[in-house]
């Protein structure tokens, strides 16, 4: 007879440390809406703006593009990696950088989700008040509204993968087409002269396309938590390739015309300049509280891999209410620096993960079995993801460059490396027996 309890329980933690079975899987494009609905949020309309008006508006095609590549192509293989052994991205970092290893990079992705939390919060609560002012003369006040918010994205998060699925399949469309208002509004008032200008030179095109990836990279390394739930490889794929490369250069391509059209930076200006307030309060709201739940779900879950003898529920309160508080840090002030850093820390990470699945272990799952006989500290994956990290630091104050952009010397170096001392270990180790 089977046991109840635990199945209850795997219900209830979204099977956080356990595998997921075939019969709850989905397809690809559910899957790739989750992410897609990211592309939507407030914070990616703000990085279109700033690249587009950083770069000029055919620079900024090119940097979206490229970025989006390789988002698209990292993806896919980190989504393959979660649909081969349908285990989140915390537990599959485990078999790769030990059990406490893991936990620390787990720790530092779970800080740079409750980071995105708080710029999402923080940017929503302040727009929200400016709106409210505007539309309807009435000045919310600031702290009761973000707890309320926070109550609200906490409740959401709790029902789990399932509800948010859902709630991404309907809302990615209607996103799709207030985008293109917002793209035929933008037509209205553009310069064309300005539109072939070079921009404003506030930023390289290597650091444009580090932005680009920063703005996802999160998401990419933690693609297994939702590849875990695809069907077939090219659901993995898929999931990867439909928000990474194709809803977000959607949404960044609009929102640079957008910008460039109206000459600002401040989306919310942008949007009201291009007489889109109701619009702009709907997709405010909206992108805001989706972004946020797939921000704490993933928060939780990389928690729940750290500290397994918690319910979920118990930490998703615990992570909105860190979230909350990450709100008041003011990162929205220093947003682009902020994706730009988590693009140098966090690529090495999938870049080592992958190699391992694919070409050290040549794709043998990950046994849950064998987690408690694993090394602490693999010091090898953690050498590995620090000389990327490094190499990216080099490129960027121009010591030394491999191609001349810091995400793709990072994923050389670091799994170029890991590979090569990982064999090297081997071999001495078979010499010796």
């Amino acid at each position: 007879m089977p046991d109840t309890n635990n199945n209850s329980t795997l219900e209830t933690n979204d099977y956080a440390t356990q595998r997921v079975p075939q019969s709850l899987t989905v397809n690809g494009f559910k899957i790739g809406m989750i992410n897609g609905s990211l592309a939507f949020s407030v914070p990616g309309l703000i990085t279109g703006i700033e690249v587009g008006n950083g770069l000029g508006f055919k620079d900024s095609m090119l940097a979206f593009f490229i970025g989006g590549l390789i988002l698209s192509i990292l993806g896919a293989i980190t989504g393959l990696v979660g649909r081969y052994n349908r285990l989140t991205s915390c537990m599959t970092l485990k078999f790769v950088f030990g059990r406490y290893g893991a936990d620390i990079i787990s720790a530092l992705f779970v800080l740079a989700l409750l980071g995105w939390y708080g710029v999402n919060l923080d940017l929503f609560s302040a727009s929200l008040t400016q709106l409210s002012e505007q539309l309807f003369a009435y000045i919310p006040p600031l702290i009761p509204l973000e707890i309320a918010i926070g109550v609200v994205i906490t409740i959401t998060t709790i029902w789990g993968f399932k509800i948010i699925e859902k709630i991404s399949n309907y809302l990615v469309p209607i996103f799709f087409l207030l985008l293109l208002y917002m793209g035929y509004q933008s037509f209205a008032v553009l310069n064309w002269e300005t539109l072939n200008s070079t921009g404003n030179d506030t930023m390289g095109f290597s650091e444009a396309i580090a932005i680009v990836v920063g703005s996802f990279i999160v998401s990419v390394v933690l693609m297994p938590d939702f590849s875990r739930f695809a069907k077939t490889d090219k659901d993995a794929v898929t999931a990867s390739f439909l928000p990474f490369l194709g809803i977000s250069s959607f949404v960044y391509i609009v929102s640079a015309i957008a910008g460039i059209a109206v000459g600002s930076n401040d989306i919310l200006n942008v949007m009201l300049v291009l007489g889109l307030g109701s619009v702009a309060l709907f997709l405010l709201i909206a992108s805001s509280w989706i972004t946020n739940v797939i921000n704490l779900y993933s928060a939780a879950l990389g928690t729940n891999a750290i500290i397994n003898r918690w319910q979920e529920k118990h930490i998703v309160i615990g992570m909105g209410i860190l979230g909350t508080v990450a709100a008041s840090l003011n990162l929205l002030d220093r947003f682009t620096d902020f994706l730009f850093s988590l693009s140098i820390v966090f690529t090495p990470v999938a870049a080592i993960y992958v190699v391992d699945f694919f070409i050290l272990r040549n794709k043998r799952p990950y046994q849950i079995e064998a987690l408690e006989h694993l090394q602490k500290i693999c010091w090898v994956a953690i050498c590995a993801w620090i000389a990327g990290i490094m190499m990216a630091i080099s490129v960027t104050r121009g010591y030394f460059t491999i191609s001349g952009y810091e995400v793709i010397d990072a994923l050389v170096i670091s799994s170029l490396l890991y590979i090569a001392i990982k064999k090297l270990k081997a071999r001495l180790l078979a010499q010796k027996q």
